[in-house]
């Protein structure tokens, strides 16, 4: 490990602590790294909202996996489970996981991150979980990947977010994911504009700016993108 790897995971280090949570699948006790509550200070978002903290990549401390059983999911979701789900998880998780060396550094790695990652959204195909649910994995994995500089990666996956959350929004109705009606549409708008698709991202973009709920800043954020699309057209 060099020197400078080592000066990064001694700093990310100082944002996160070890807290024991029980499994709702399996039931068993385990450690996972999370961020210290009002230790990291926000620093703002990027065009696609990836918070960007300073010293520790918050992103990679979302994701909850039990290492007796596999089952992983976001902080928000780890608890929401029903008996049935419970059940399918261990039959089609659980019976086959064989566990997952390393994890016993300081920080989570990229590389432990995108399995995480990945391990919750088999979870979530396999429980199965919304629609919504799986495209903010897709999205958040490309969020990972783009630290990486993984690009085609990172566009996979954001595909995979647009299609998802796309189809979700036929289905589910806001909040989605934490995020009101303006928020999600301004999403839509940058993730159709990523893939090109671009009379679909000016929909989405206006039905913020014309909404009376969305705020002056989400405005401004939207009007940048929709400038780009016009000097782009």
């Amino acid at each position: 490990m060099s020197e400078l790897t080592q000066e990064i995971e001694k700093e990310e280090g100082m944002y996160v602590y070890d807290k024991k949570i029980e499994c709702p699948v399996c039931m068993k006790e385990f450690t996972t790294k999370i961020v210290k509550t009002g230790k990291a200070r926000f620093k703002g978002s990027e065009m696609d909202l990836r918070p960007i903290y300073e010293g520790v990549d918050t992103i990679k401390y979302d994701v909850y996996m039990c290492p007796h059983c596999g089952y992983s999911a976001v902080s928000r979701e780890f608890n929401n489970i029903t008996h049935s789900q419970r059940k399918t998880l261990m039959e089609e998780i659980g019976s086959k996981y064989a566990g997952i060396s390393g994890g016993h550094d300081e920080i989570y790695s990229y590389d432990e991150a995108v399995v995480r990652y990945k391990m919750a959204l088999l979870t979530a195909i396999k429980k199965p979980a919304k629609l919504s649910e799986c495209a903010y994995l897709c999205l958040k994995l490309s969020w990972l990947y783009r630290s990486m500089s993984e690009e085609k990666i990172e566009e996979h996956y954001r595909e995979k977010a647009y299609k998802g959350f796309e189809e979700a929004l036929q289905k589910e109705y806001p909040p989605i994911c934490g995020m009101d009606e303006n928020t999600i549409s301004y999403l839509m708008s940058v993730l159709a504009y990523k893939s090109g698709d671009n009379d679909k991202a000016m929909q989405y973009g206006y039905s913020v700016i014309s909404s009376r709920g969305a705020s002056t800043k989400l405005k401004d954020k939207e009007r940048e993108i929709i400038d780009i699309l016009k000097a782009e057209k």
